[in-house]
């Protein structure tokens, strides 16, 4: 991995996007035999009784390909800025300071289910320079392992380096703990799955984790609130993918607008089969129920965010810009959706070709990570002879 990595830094634009051309072609061609053994790992979950959200998670549909296929492609385009000059000054009498963009290097990725993230990552770590490690949950085996092949051919057809991206196939749970022990050989870890596997990972782990919390939004809706958006982010928000992190949780509401809006709304979420909660503030649905909390006014309204909010994914429906200012300055977040759903939350969505999960820690990234979430800098100083008094 180590030679695949200083050959992966002298590879050219034009090589990585003949990967990412190839490995495209590989998954369409492949598609019928990706659709087969994700069968089998759906089959295997039924039998064991895993909730419909995991199913939901561990799908991969032909139009799940389609997507990825033109994920891959749209990639190309992208630009990592590995060399870019992100600082450059002069100090003292001439030294010239450059901070350029580098890869990271060697990158550990740890997710569940989702076996879509397989090709993810090969496709942005491949673009950004790093070597990857891939360790995907068993759960999405016989998926992962079709999907690795199909990146080992593309790795092969173009001139990489087969240990450029390494898939685990052992489901020893030691092998994880030790994997997490190899700082000498990885620089970073990447955690994609259930908060409590991603507490674990940063439990066990000498290497840095960039990871996620626990997911489901709050949505504000003030009462300066434009109404007549206001049904259609919220049904948004928690009906196209109640499975996904970024999906609605709580509605948090203005007093004033509790009478008949409120009746409507309610009404617009039970007719599309969204229970109804009370008073559960902390639980990640990821299904089809919501709560409700009404507030005083928008101060209260952040607190609430603040105290049961994850730093994930947050929402404010306003039209007062002092609403909006506070909002954006006093929400802890990784992204805060203003008049939007916050469904929107998604390194696609965002242009960033794709991510390797949303970031809610406070170091190096914070939301979507895409392909400069996956660089770091150096500095490069140019003397003529200077040295330090």
């Amino acid at each position: 991995m180590k030679k695949a990595s200083l050959e992966l830094a002298q590879k050219t634009e034009t090589e990585k996007n003949s990967f990412l051309k190839e490995l495209a072609s590989i998954l369409k061609k492949n598609k019928k035999y990706i659709l087969e053994e994700n069968r089998h790992d759906l089959e295997k979950a039924r039998e064991q009784n895993l909730s419909d959200v995991f199913l939901q998670r561990l799908t991969i549909d032909e139009k799940g390909i389609n997507d990825l296929v033109i994920k891959v492609l749209e990639m190309q385009h992208l630009d990592a800025g590995i060399g870019e000059i992100i600082e450059q000054k002069i100090v003292g009498d001439g030294l010239l300071l450059h901070k350029i963009r580098v890869p990271i290097g060697v990158i550990a990725i740890i997710y569940e289910a989702r076996p879509e993230v397989t090709v993810d990552v090969a496709a942005l770590c491949i673009k950004s320079g790093n070597v990857a490690i891939l360790k995907g949950g068993s759960e999405a085996m016989h998926t992962n392992i079709i999907l690795y092949k199909c990146i080992l051919k593309a790795l092969k057809k173009t001139g990489f380096r087969k240990e450029t991206i390494n898939f685990i196939t052992s489901t020893d749970r030691k092998n994880v703990l030790e994997l997490l022990t190899r700082s000498d050989l990885i620089d970073l870890v990447i955690a994609r799955g259930s908060y409590a596997m991603v507490e674990n990972i940063q439990k066990h782990s000498s290497i840095p984790v960039l990871a996620h919390s626990a997911g489901g939004a709050r949505i504000y809706i003030d009462k300066s609130a434009d109404l007549s958006i206001v049904e259609k982010i919220i049904i948004n928000a928690k009906v196209t993918k109640p499975s996904a992190c970024n999906s609605l949780n709580t509605i948090i509401i203005h007093k004033e607008l509790m009478g008949t809006f409120l009746k409507a709304i309610c009404k617009s979420l039970t007719q599309q089969g969204v229970a109804l909660v009370k008073n559960d503030w902390t639980t990640e649905f990821l299904d089809m129920r919501v709560s409700i909390k009404v507030v005083a006014d928008a101060t209260a309204a952040i607190k609430f965010i603040n105290k049961y909010g994850n730093a994930h994914s947050e929402g404010i429906i306003a039209s007062d810009p002092a609403v909006i200012a506070l909002a954006t300055s006093q929400v802890d977040t990784a992204a805060l959706f203003i008049n939007c759903s916050p469904r929107l939350h998604d390194g696609y969505v965002f242009g960033l070709g794709s991510e390797m999960g949303i970031a809610t820690g406070k170091l190096h990234a914070s939301g979507p990570v895409g392909l400069k979430e996956l660089t770091i800098y150096k500095w490069i100083a140019y003397g003529k002879g200077h040295i330090r008094e």
